[in-house]
């Protein structure tokens, strides 16, 4: 890397890691004001995955400040995107009343989320370097996992008839 592009990468990285560093703290405060278990256990979890994108990111700008490879990414699943995919057979994840947790501020968390999984898709495509790259398109895949489980919560809070999305069907006749 020239020094250019060098600087580049770090400053990009640097504004990556206090992003991850604000969605975390976001999703504790938001797990300290949640009454409902179940929703504030999807907190912790979505904070503790930002935890790891901060970690991540922390090693890799130390990499570069340092002019070694990146670090390739690892491939294990987060437990958030363990969840999503079974969340579309089961039902959603709040058990609590629809006052317990806004709809707008889950709505901040998902764009929150979606602003995130963006950025890392255009940096990958920005990267020449494979493991870069590797390493970007796996955050972006879990930004994408986080912001599918928080529509969820907004569609069921919302009673849109769409969990998942997919169209639920009521076999109650009216």
């Amino acid at each position: 890397m020239n020094q250019t592009s060098n600087e580049k990468v770090v400053q990009w990285l640097r504004t990556a890691i206090a992003a991850e560093k604000e969605a975390l703290i976001n999703y504790l405060d938001l797990a300290a004001q949640t009454k409902d278990t179940s929703g504030k256990n999807m907190f912790i979890n979505l904070a503790r995955d930002e935890f790891g994108h901060m970690n991540s990111l922390e090693k890799e700008l130390a990499a570069v400040q340092s002019d070694q490879k990146w670090v390739p990414a690892g491939a294990e699943q987060s437990l958030i995107e363990k969840i999503v995919p079974s969340l579309k057979n089961t039902g959603h994840i709040f058990q609590g009343s629809q006052g317990d947790i806004k709809t707008n501020i889950l709505i901040m968390a998902r764009d929150g989320e979606k602003k995130a999984l963006i950025f890392y898709e255009e940096m990958a495509q920005q990267m020449t370097d494979p493991s870069a790259q590797s390493l970007l398109k796996r955050l972006s895949r879990m930004e994408q996992a986080h912001y599918e489980i928080l529509q969820a919560e907004i569609d069921y809070l919302n009673k849109t008839g769409f969990w998942m999305g997919f169209k639920e069907i009521s076999l109650e006749t009216t």
